[in-house]
């Protein structure tokens, strides 16, 4: 009995082509950093501050240093967030954020509703935390 191939000469060629420039469109990603990301210190916390004139008061990075919130000088809140290979900052009124803690959490719920809801892993709760959120801040 002979083998069949079920596959032509030239589908096993294209097959081939195909396998090939996969190869080489991850290699070029790789090579370009596609799995780089940002990720937020306090060093970052003070160069967004500083961008909006103002500077950290207070501040709580997550544990996986990709979300932060702080209070700023001006009393407003700031919250950033690693998107991709950036990072992206919302600045707030006290009074339009809504803070829950819990032990090794955080979040915050912002009056805006196009802006979603912050959700972190922190390392316990500052002082400063626990009164932003029973209200008691500085506005």
């Amino acid at each position: 009995m002979q083998f069949e191939n079920p596959f032509g000469v030239a589908q096993a060629i294209e097959l081939a082509g195909s396998a090939a420039v996969i190869v080489l469109m991850v290699g070029a990603a790789a090579l370009l950093g596609f799995r780089m990301s940002a990720r937020i210190d306090e060093a970052e916390l003070a160069r967004l501050a500083s961008a909006e004139g103002v500077r950290i008061e207070h501040a709580v990075i997550a544990q996986n240093g990709r979300a932060a919130l702080a209070q700023l000088s001006d009393g407003r809140v700031m919250v950033a967030r690693v998107m991709g290979a950036d990072v992206s900052a919302r600045f707030a009124p006290v009074r339009s954020v809504q803070v829950g803690v819990k032990p090794g959490r955080l979040s915050a719920t912002f009056a805006d509703v196009g802006f979603p809801p912050l959700k972190m892993r922190i390392d316990g709760a500052p002082q400063w935390l626990d009164a932003l959120s029973r209200g008691d801040a500085k506005p």
